[in-house]
């Protein structure tokens, strides 16, 4: 049996989606596009975006994908005395902050993910969720 997935064509529209929104921001940003299985499926970087983004999107788009929530949901304030959970650093590529969302079907089924890095992680949050709204 087969899981849902993200079509290259509709990566394509989320990706076409969110660089219309960074252009109205004024930035220039990476978008990476995982399915279901944290696997690429479409990776675009708008000229002039910071090479370190490149990863920073990737990160982004497995750790919504991993936790199928959006990477900024897991980024708990720290509180003095209690232990502080972080995965930005492990080998599997995760962030937690701003710019990962899941991408759903319309049955509300995980079918992707995608990871958006250029500005401040507010600004990544709001381009990804405008790109697949």
């Amino acid at each position: 049996m087969s899981r849902p997935t993200i079509t290259l064509e509709a990566a394509s529209k989320i990706i076409d989606a969110g660089q219309e929104k960074a252009r109205d921001l004024g930035l220039n940003a990476v978008f990476a596009v995982l399915d279901g299985g944290a696997n690429l499926v479409a990776f675009q970087r708008m000229d002039g975006a910071w090479l370190a983004s490149n990863d920073l999107a990737l990160a982004k788009s497995r750790t919504s994908v991993m936790f199928e929530a959006p990477s900024e949901a897991l980024n708990s304030p720290l509180q003095v005395g209690e232990p502080f959970p972080h995965f930005d650093h492990t080998n599997g590529g995760l962030l937690l902050m701003g710019g990962g969302v899941p991408i759903v079907d319309d049955e509300g089924q995980l079918i992707g993910g995608l990871g958006v890095s250029g500005g401040t992680p507010e600004q990544d949050a709001e381009i990804a969720r405008t790109a697949i709204s």
